[in-house]
């Protein structure tokens, strides 16, 4: 089993400073609520940089969870089993994603999805199998220790040591339970407190990839040691 976890995910609720902007006042004036929006730097640049929000580069871009999830819920390793997927946001809420779940394409209704979740908590299929669970309030070392319990944690980033990731991808299937983490986040680096968990931390380029890149070729190395 592989445990993957996108790790300070860029997905949040619009902040109540961001919402009081002038630029947003015909959303305002729609009678929309904060928790009924998604941050979302195409539509609220201006407003998040007049804000000043902590880390604002990595913050506002909930596609690049969408993409993320569209590429690892539709491999033979997930679809198999094989896979457990796990998303931290930047925010420290947890999602725990379920078994065979199929994420809309379009990303209008993703968005739906998500702000749904962040209203119910869960989403239930229609045979009622948990599909998403959302945990509020709960960090990272919160999600190792309850929900994966791995017997270890693999980070990428550049500023890790090199490794390819067909070395990587045997390392991980040597466990039985290995858990590899991977960022949802446009720019920017792991916060220091994720980092502290690595057991060990590579990087796969020199140059920065984006996530449904590295969340692809990675789980084509693992399937290919664990998958007949």
């Amino acid at each position: 089993m592989l445990n993957l976890i996108i790790a300070d995910t860029s997905l949040e609720t619009i902040p109540v400073n961001v919402f009081k902007h002038q630029s947003l006042k015909k959303i305002r004036n729609s009678g929309k609520k904060p928790k009924e929006i998604l941050l979302d730097r195409s539509l609220h640049h201006f407003a998040m940089m007049s804000a000043k929000l902590d880390e604002d580069y990595k913050r506002g871009r909930p596609d690049i969870l969408h993409i993320a999830l569209l590429n690892a819920l539709a491999t033979p390793l997930y679809k198999r089993n094989h896979l457990r997927v796990f998303i931290h946001t930047i925010d420290d809420n947890v999602i725990l994603v379920g078994n065979n779940v199929r994420f809309p394409k379009s990303y209008s209704r993703f968005e739906g999805l998500m702000l749904n979740l962040f209203r119910d908590k869960k989403i239930i299929s229609e045979d009622e199998q948990l599909l998403l669970d959302l945990r509020s309030n709960t960090n990272f070392g919160d999600l190792l220790k309850v929900f994966v319990k791995p017997e270890i944690v693999l980070g990428l980033s550049t500023t890790g040591t090199f490794k390819s990731l067909e070395s990587i991808g045997a390392d991980l299937a040597s466990y039985t339970n290995g858990c590899v983490v991977i960022g949802g986040f446009p720019k920017g680096h792991f916060s220091k407190n994720i980092e502290s968990y690595f057991d060990k931390k590579f990087s796969i380029s020199d140059m920065g990839l984006e996530s449904q890149i590295i969340i692809s070729r990675l789980l084509y190395e693992f399937e290919k040691n664990v998958l007949v």
